[in-house]
């Protein structure tokens, strides 16, 4: 394990994480390379009095990553990566992205519902719940988890899993990192090779109509499609015709993850139907390629970022107005993005977990991502207008893209029964809270059998 403190040179570099809009400085950072380097550096903060924030990939909107004065337990270096191609299983160490992770599964034709953008860390993603394109076909990248084995506040390294403790193991799925570190997953893969897919280009008159015929598409679409929309200000991709770079539209990125000659029929709606996309990329690619279809800003380390995500059970003509008002009020750092959940992410394929809201047919992210001063309010402004604009027929944030911290919106990713539920678990494995840099539940104290008694 490697210690960085202030005055170190590479601890300027490593207390940075993806979004430069959080500029936090960390009393120590250690560089942890295997459980017992957790283990150790738990207890030097214990020793010390320290709060502790916990990195994976760094890449949380909100920065939770990262603390002040405190100690950052850095897990990038630990990515360590095992495929069993006889079981479809992989076990993976939280330093992961998911263009690793994709890299290794792929060579044995599988894969994981993960996170579009390789440089998202796994762990993050999967502990908050864990959308991707294969969602629909599979369920959650948490529904995907076979265990845990995680660090807990005490120092003590232990597995979760449907057998050994179960109650754990469900908070897990979908809890966020609020009780203890994991040190490594295990996954359940399933087969993906090849996808069509591909990039529908549409000006910014088309753009209304677009996502109404998406959303009425996605109605009847099988669970082996999905789709994703970007409304923004076009940057200059390669499958972007030259004449609408940098100019207004939308951009729909529809998905078939079976038969190919299937999928021509089921994308036919999209493609050739009204309205007609200027430019269309769709074609039958590796899986790996299409991950890596919205790449990151070549200077990402340098963008200030503030998204927000919200899951909606329909995507009413209302909705689709309301936030193409807001597009249409704010800058060109403002974009939409709209993304199809359902199938089966609704049947819970893998019981239930602390991830409660699948009733979602659809997220809505808003996102603001600028250079300049920090908290610019003619970026941030409007995009705070759009997700309020959304409460009213939101069933809540989606905890991964939450840059809130205050506990109203935490509660509200949960629901109050769910919610109340792991309080009690953050109150048996972190009661004094710890782990608290992320979307914080904060400890319930257990009641006492005389104090149960005597409410009843």
């Amino acid at each position: 394990m490697e210690l960085l403190t202030p005055g170190d040179p590479a601890y300027d570099a490593a207390r940075r994480v993806r979004n430069a809009r959080v500029d936090r400085h960390p009393a120590v950072i250690a560089r942890c390379t295997s459980t017992d380097d957790v283990i150790a550096a738990l207890a030097y903060a214990r020793s010390r009095r320290l709060p502790v924030a916990v990195r994976g990939g760094g890449a949380n909107v909100a920065g939770w990553a990262t603390c002040d004065g405190g100690l950052v337990l850095d897990l990038s270096g630990m990515k360590r990566i095992d495929v069993d191609p006889e079981t479809r299983t992989a076990t993976a160490e939280p330093g992961l992205t998911w263009g690793e992770f994709d890299a290794a599964t792929q060579k044995y034709g599988l894969a994981l519902p993960g996170a579009r953008n390789t440089d998202v860390g796994i762990a993050g993603h999967t502990l908050g719940g864990g959308v991707g394109d294969l969602s629909r076909q599979y369920g959650l990248t948490s529904d995907n988890a076979v265990f845990f084995d995680l660090v807990t506040a005490d120092g003590r390294a232990i597995r979760a899993d449907a057998e050994q403790h179960p109650e754990l193991f469900w908070g897990l799925r979908g809890g966020g990192g609020n009780f203890g570190v994991v040190t490594r997953f295990g996954f359940r893969l399933h087969p993906v090779t090849h996808v069509l897919a591909g990039p529908l280009i549409h000006p910014a008159g088309q753009v209304r109509a677009a996502l109404r015929t998406a959303r009425d598409w996605l109605v009847t679409a099988p669970d082996q499609a999905s789709l994703i929309a970007i409304v923004w200000t076009a940057p200059p991709l390669p499958y972007i015709p030259e004449h609408l770079h940098f100019e207004r539209g939308a951009m729909l990125i529809p998905t078939w993850f079976g038969d190919p000659d299937d999928g021509e029929e089921i994308l036919a709606p999209l493609r050739h139907g009204s309205p007609r996309p200027v430019a269309d990329g769709v074609a039958l690619v590796p899986y790996a390629d299409y991950q890596r279809l919205l790449p990151s800003p070549p200077n990402y380390a340098d963008q200030h970022v503030y998204n927000r995500g919200e899951l909606l059970t329909e995507l009413s003509d209302a909705t689709i107005d309301s936030l193409l008002g807001q597009w249409d009020a704010a800058g060109p750092n403002f974009s939409v993005v709209l993304g199809a959940l359902g199938g089966a992410i609704s049947r819970a394929p893998a019981g239930p977990t602390a991830f409660t809201r699948r009733q979602a047919q659809w997220f809505a992210e808003i996102c603001a991502q600028w250079y300049g001063a920090a908290d610019s309010p003619t970026h941030v402004r409007p995009a705070v207008q759009a997700w309020r604009s959304l409460q009213p027929v939101t069933c809540g944030p989606y905890l991964n893209l939450l840059p809130d911290p205050e506990p109203e919106w935490v509660h509200a990713a949960y629901g109050t029964e769910t919610y109340q539920r792991l309080a009690r678990l953050k109150q048996t494995w972190d009661p004094e809270n710890v782990f608290r840099f992320n979307a914080n539940i904060p400890p319930t104290p257990l009641r006492t059998d005389e104090e149960e008694g005597r409410d009843a």
